[in-house]
Parts: C-alpha cells; sequence; structure tokens
C-alpha cells in the first residue's frame, strides 16, 4: 500500500487563480488553500476520468439531478391530484344532471380513446367543440 505523505513542492501559479484560493477554501470548509487546492485537483481529476470513462459522475451532479427530479415529480404529483379532483367534481355534476346510458358511456369511453391518439393527447376545448361539430 501506498504511503499517504504530503510533498512540498514550488507551484507556479496565476495571481488571479491564486485569489480564487484566497477566497473560497476557508468557505469549503478547508483548513489551509493547500487543501482547498488538493480538493480541487482530486475534483478536476474526476471530471477529467469522465471524458474517459461515462460510467463516472461527481456524487454532487447525481445527488443534483436527483434533486431536481424529485422537486419535478412532487410538482407533477401535486398537479395531478388537483386535476384529478376538478375532473372527479365535474364527472359527478355530469352525472347527476344527465341520464346516459351505460352502452352509450362505452362507446364514448372509446371514441375519446381513439380521439386522444389521433390527436397525440393534446385535448382542449376547442378541439373537443370540433369533434362534437
Amino acid at each position: 500500500m501506498k504511503e499517504n505523505k504530503k510533498n512540498k513542492f514550488a507551484l507556479y501559479i496565476h495571481d488571479s487563480v491564486l485569489d480564487i484560493a484566497r477566497q473560497w477554501y476557508e468557505r469549503d470548509n478547508c483548513s489551509s488553500m493547500s487543501e482547498f487546492i488538493e480538493k480541487a485537483i482530486q475534483f478536476y481529476g474526476g471530471y477529467v476520468a469522465s471524458e474517459h470513462n461515462p460510467n463516472y459522475f461527481p456524487n454532487i451532479v447525481i445527488s443534483t439531478m436527483k434533486s431536481i427530479m424529485r422537486d419535478s415529480e412532487n410538482r407533477q404529483n401535486r398537479n395531478l391530484f388537483r386535476i384529478a379532483v376538478e375532473l372527479g367534481m365535474l364527472m359527478n355534476v355530469m352525472a347527476a344532471t344527465h341520464d346516459i346510458p351505460e352502452d352509450a358511456l362505452v362507446k364514448l369511453r372509446g371514441d375519446c380513446i381513439e380521439e386522444i391518439k389521433r390527436i397525440n393527447g393534446t385535448l382542449s376545448l376547442d378541439t373537443a367543440v370540433e369533434w362534437q361539430g
């Protein structure tokens, strides 16, 4: 097993890059700029490795993507729930005010399935009025 000792060496770096290390090392909870630079090299090494290994992604990218997906799913679920409630209310109002025979409902469901497939799910009141007309 390779000994994990630290080595001191000369490093030539632009002042602007050194300023970045000075600005961020404490915010990154590093005890020194050397630690910050070491972490930066490890991170960049992982990035370079990802170009040669498509299965590698830094953990921050994966956790960020999971968070974005979770938030998106939660918004979609809330919206679907709201739509389902409104649709349930509309269906109950229609059922209470219209006496529709069961065989007509079965035919209407089949017709609606075909129409929604034809218009690729982009139903609007305008298309429903055109379809009924």
